[in-house]
């Protein structure tokens, strides 16, 4: 045998060796080559990888997709508030604009009645604006006060009666063009009875920037008595 078949011999190399034999008998199946193994390991990692990458983008897609939800919902919040805020004021508009021409008759005002008598009337805001007062004297009659302010979508008015009795009325808008007031009887304070006298309905129109007439409605025992007044913006 010559050297370089030795050196087979001893290396196992040769078909009949043990390292032939070994490999077709399980135990080379189990071992395989350095090369094989590497690229096995090499191809582990490699799926590995890519399957860590799969899960992290599979998450990020799952964040990305919860916080556009997130947004979407706040951002339907947001519009339904808007809406929910908008709507009133937007009723409120016209309601508003009546108050801004009760406010403008801030001021003393005389004038007379559907008879011919002296009356008076004088308008003031209070509150920081957010309520006009009305005092009139009509003739041979107590003064008697009204204070309008804002109510929602409408006008509402309490009245104070020297019959001691303090009804309350309101009014809603139904343009800002405000030409008249007509204000409805809702009820009253300290009101023995439907029957009591008491002021039940009010009519206020707006002529020009100088002039106004109001329209009182008394109510007794089921009849209705009006009581007209003109009046004109004193000069000071």
């Amino acid at each position: 045998m010559d050297q370089e078949q030795t050196l087979s011999h001893i290396a196992g190399l040769e078909v009949g060796g043990p390292l032939a034999q070994a490999q077709r008998t399980g135990f080379g199946a189990m071992n395989p080559p350095l090369h094989t193994r590497f690229h096995s390991r090499t191809s582990g990692v490699k799926a590995l990888r890519s399957r860590r990458a799969y899960l992290c983008g599979a998450t990020s897609c799952a964040v990305l997709f919860q916080e556009a939800s997130v947004t979407r919902r706040k951002l339907s919040l947001l519009l339904l508030l808007a809406a929910f805020i908008a709507s009133p004021l937007s009723a409120g508009t016209y309601s508003a604009a009546a108050f801004k021409k009760l406010q403008s008759l801030a001021g003393d005002w005389e004038g007379k009645d559907g008879h011919g008598m002296v009356v008076k009337t004088s308008f003031k805001a209070l509150a920081s604006g957010t309520a006009v007062m009305e005092t009139l004297s009509p003739a041979g009659m107590e003064e008697m006060v009204t204070l309008y302010s804002i109510d929602g979508d409408g006008i509402a008015l309490v009245h104070y009666c020297p019959t001691n009795n303090q009804p309350r009325m309101r009014v809603v808008p139904d343009s800002d063009d405000i030409k008249e007031l007509s204000f409805d009887y809702q009820g009253a304070g300290n009101l023995k009875s439907p029957s009591t006298g008491h002021q039940h309905h009010l009519v206020i129109r707006f002529d020009d920037a100088e002039h106004i007439t109001e329209t009182w409605t008394w109510r007794q025992d089921g009849k209705d008595i009006p009581m007209l007044f003109h009046f004109t913006r004193k000069k000071n």
